[in-house]
């Protein structure tokens, strides 16, 4: 049953024969139910789906960060953070053909935005520390100094991630990342880790500008 929760003019909330509404991010929606008919899947379907679920599990550790470094994407549309995240990716960070498809982590961006990129970074590991550094760009303003630095770790082997939304000035030119390390399988939970995708980029003093994330290397543990 459907209501109308505001009137005969207000919009349909709930499900009325083979349609339902409802309010996505304060716009009224109509979609259609599809006939609960088994449909054998196409391959070009399955690959869809698989490039997806690839994605999801890149994405999904890193929910809280893409809020942040999404979020000026999305202002004035009906997406969310996450869509355009998980959108972006599924074009151009896949690789392989299915059903063998993975992540090209080179080509993947966490963040998205126009502020001037992390300039000539890099990342080196030492006791559970990630330290990124960068260099001054010498082509941007110097009101960009007091941009603050955002850093990802992604830890493949059990899509574990760790990151910072709020670090080090880009004046500063270093900051740390602490990363916790997996050594042995618990219990058939956990994998030992091999190695970690880093990712740069930076975010302004009043939190309304970022720039595109920097894939900064791997780290072989």
């Amino acid at each position: 049953m459907a209501r109308l929760k505001n009137g005969i003019f207000g919009p349909i909330i709930g499900k009325l024969a083979n349609v339902v509404g409802y309010v996505r991010l304060g716009q009224p929606v109509l979609r259609s139910i599809s006939p609960s008919v088994p449909r054998k899947r196409t391959p070009a379907q399955l690959a869809v789906n698989e490039r997806f679920k690839v994605v999801m599990a890149f994405i999904s550790p890193l929910t809280r960060f893409i809020n942040v470094s999404f979020r000026v994407e999305v202002l004035e549309t009906t997406q969310i953070a996450q869509n355009a995240a998980v959108s972006y990716n599924v074009k151009n960070a896949i690789k392989g053909t299915f059903p063998g498809l993975e992540m090209d982590y080179t080509k993947a961006l966490v963040s998205k935005g126009i502020l001037p990129p992390a300039y000539h970074p890099t990342v080196e590991f030492s006791d559970g520390l990630l330290t990124f550094h960068w260099e001054q760009d010498p082509e941007i303003e110097r009101t960009r100094d007091r941009d603050q630095v955002m850093m990802v770790a992604f830890l493949p082997a059990n899509n574990r991630a760790y990151y910072s939304l709020s670090g080090a000035r880009r004046k500063a030119g270093s900051d740390v990342l602490e990363v916790h390390r997996i050594e042995k399988e618990d219990g058939n939970i956990y994998k030992k880790d091999f190695y970690i995708e880093t990712y740069i980029a930076f975010i302004s003093d009043d939190r309304q500008s970022i720039s595109d994330s920097v894939y900064v290397g791997r780290i072989d543990l």
